[in-house]
């Protein structure tokens, strides 16, 4: 009797497991793979400073967001995707998935990437190439450290940090005290 319960329970254990397998195989070919091909399609489009990020906009994404970065790319990609009848959860727990799945399909240049392009800069720019540009008056790919600073501060609120420039120092100064991330 108890042979048969361990049984039982072993092959319960095993469909469980191979469904989990199929749906998550199935959840990244249905919904990551088409937000990747979103993501690939606006990176071919973006500017050369935001498709190979210089190093200092890349320690300056890592100071702000860490990891959190794919958290960011993934809800621009749901949004993108122009899911408006998802409930609340069922957007979180799409976006969720995304942002996990992502690094399986993107490297974390090409991801950083999709932020820069897609980051609501201001009602006159959209990407850190367009807000370089317009607020520090050079292409993004010439931007030193506290440069990169002000951008990634100014993306945190635009229209908040474009009327307040002492507010937007102050956010750039505390981006920069935080430690660098290496690699």
């Amino acid at each position: 009797m108890c042979r048969r319960l361990l049984r039982w329970a072993g092959w319960l254990l095993a469909a469980l497991s191979a469904g989990l397998v199929v749906g998550g195989l199935a959840f990244d070919l249905m919904v990551v793979r088409p937000a990747v091909d979103r993501i690939e399609n606006r990176l071919q489009t973006a500017a050369p400073g935001e498709r190979q990020p210089s190093a200092a906009v890349m320690d300056m994404l890592h100071r702000a967001y860490g990891v959190r970065i794919n958290d960011l790319v993934a809800r621009d990609a749901v949004s993108s995707g122009q899911i408006e009848s998802m409930g609340t959860l069922s957007r979180l727990s799409m976006e969720l998935g995304i942002a996990l799945l992502l690094p399986v399909h993107l490297s974390r240049t090409d991801i950083a990437a999709a932020y820069l392009t897609g980051a609501y800069m201001g009602p006159d720019a959209r990407g850190f190439a367009a807000a370089s540009r317009l607020y520090l008056g050079i292409e993004l790919d010439r931007v030193d450290l506290a440069q990169a600073a002000k951008l990634v501060a100014m993306a945190h609120a635009p229209d908040i940090y474009r009327q307040s420039p002492e507010r937007l120092e102050r956010k750039a100064a505390q981006l920069l005290s935080r430690p660098s991330h290496p690699g």
